[in-house]
């Protein structure tokens, strides 16, 4: 019974996503609470099915943000990268060794390429015109939402990828752990 209550939810978050105007997610200081009953199977796509516990919050800002610089660190990357990339922007938020705020990690100072050449600039404004709807930039957005919400692993060839000890990524990254993608993470 929990199990259809969870999938009618997700089918009815999909289409609500869906059919939700973009301009919406520019908001600064709104904040989204997302409820989950303590650890919940979550299938994302076909592929990554991980779990998500207790309760999330996030503000329409850091959606908006983490959206942004995910698209511009990958956008020729699968839902799978993006949502990796993601995972290790906010592993970097919970770890000791980097600022306590989305906000923070992303600007500090040498992090993300995207910030210094202005790319993630230019992303913010095309979010917030509400022309971030491509299918690519749909991606994103849920890729940014479940690492928000806390998803840390998912599947990659039939087996379970835990990316919450990653606190970095890059093209090239000297003595990475994982390859993924375009992606080394460390």
């Amino acid at each position: 019974m929990k199990f259809r209550k969870l999938l009618l939810c997700l089918f009815i978050g999909v289409l609500l996503f869906n059919f939700t105007d973009i301009k919406a997610y520019a908001a600064e200081d709104t904040t989204v609470d997302q409820e989950q009953e303590s650890t919940t199977e979550v299938s994302i796509d076909k592929e990554v099915t991980t779990k998500v516990v207790s309760t999330v919050n996030y503000t329409k800002a850091e959606l908006r943000l983490l959206s942004a610089l995910i698209y511009c660190e990958s956008l020729g990357e699968i839902y799978r990268g993006k949502l990796a990339v993601g995972i290790v922007v906010m592993n970097r938020v919970r770890s000791d060794k980097y600022p306590d705020t989305l906000k923070e990690v992303v600007y500090q100072k040498y992090q993300f390429s995207p910030v210094t050449n202005g790319t993630l600039k230019k992303a913010l404004a095309e979010y917030d015109k509400g022309n971030f709807t491509s299918e690519a930039e749909k991606e994103c957005i849920k890729a940014a939402k479940a690492a928000l919400n806390g998803i840390t692993s998912f599947t990659i060839s039939g087996e379970k990828k835990d990316f919450s000890k990653y606190l970095s990524f890059s093209g090239r990254l000297r003595g990475y752990k994982f390859r993924f993608g375009n992606h080394q993470f460390k």
